[in-house]
């Protein structure tokens, strides 16, 4: 049994499915998607309802999880008046998702707000002895395997937007991981922006993994598209080993 962790996935089912492949998922293997798994590309419900029909996947929330549902009616109606509508819709590619989500029958998007009610915020692991932490950005202790629907919703936005890598919503510095027994694994910021922001010594062309001690990020720069001049993809974490598997989106 392997445990797998990628993020940020941002709507490409392809990307996913060779991701799948490469790594040689088996029922007795898990997969953890940590956030982000839809809107700019096209097929985010589809990898929503991927992961929700599979019993060796599992959805951590994201920022773009937590948008839609504060976009879309809780009730499962075809609409879209929530407070955050605006903001998801025209300004973090949401309109590619709602597209796909209008076309569910009224039970099947019903079913799938209460299932992404369901999913963790935070979720911890111990994998060989050592503890991990899941989080699609930031760690509040005392929220760890936290559902959505356990959390007060400060709670949850700090989680998925927050990061030490974001000048917008920052914390306080890129080593508070530090003071934690743990690695955290993360994904919200693409490796590309934190090693360009950081003038860190990198070859664009290589699709890896940034970790700095007990801090890794996997996201992988999906949220770019398919980017001429840029390798980015997704990037899978099989946590026994911290192999990565890299799934570029060019090729």
């Amino acid at each position: 049994m392997a445990t797998y962790v990628v993020s940020d996935l941002h709507g490409y089912a392809d990307v996913f499915e060779k991701g799948i492949e490469k790594i040689g998922l088996t029922e007795k293997d898990m997969l953890y998607v940590i956030g982000d798994a839809i809107d700019r590309g096209p097929d985010g419900i589809k990898i929503l309802q991927m992961i929700k029909r599979h019993k060796n996947m599992d959805l951590l929330i994201g920022n773009h999880e937590l948008l839609m549902l504060g976009s879309v009616d809780p009730e499962g109606k075809k609409k879209c008046t929530g407070d955050d509508t605006r903001l998801w819709l025209y300004y973090n590619g949401g309109n590619k998702t709602y597209e796909k989500y209008g076309k569910l029958k009224l039970q099947s998007r019903q079913s799938l707000l209460e299932w992404l009610q369901q999913r963790y915020v935070m979720k911890t692991l111990s994998i060989e002895g050592r503890p991990y932490v899941l989080t699609h950005s930031y760690y509040l202790p005392g929220y760890e395997d936290k559902r959505l629907c356990e959390v007060e919703d400060h709670v949850a936005w700090n989680i998925v937007w927050t990061s030490c890598y974001r000048d917008d919503i920052d914390t306080h510095g890129p080593d508070i991981y530090g003071n934690f027994d743990a690695t955290f694994v993360t994904g919200h910021v693409p490796v590309h922006r934190i090693m360009q922001d950081y003038q860190m010594k990198w070859d664009f062309n290589e699709l890896c993994m940034f970790r700095k001690g007990n801090f890794i990020c996997i996201d992988g720069g999906c949220a770019f598209g398919r980017h001429p001049a840029l390798n980015n993809g997704a990037l899978f974490l099989r946590l026994e080993d911290e192999t990565v598997f890299p799934v570029s989106m060019n090729g």
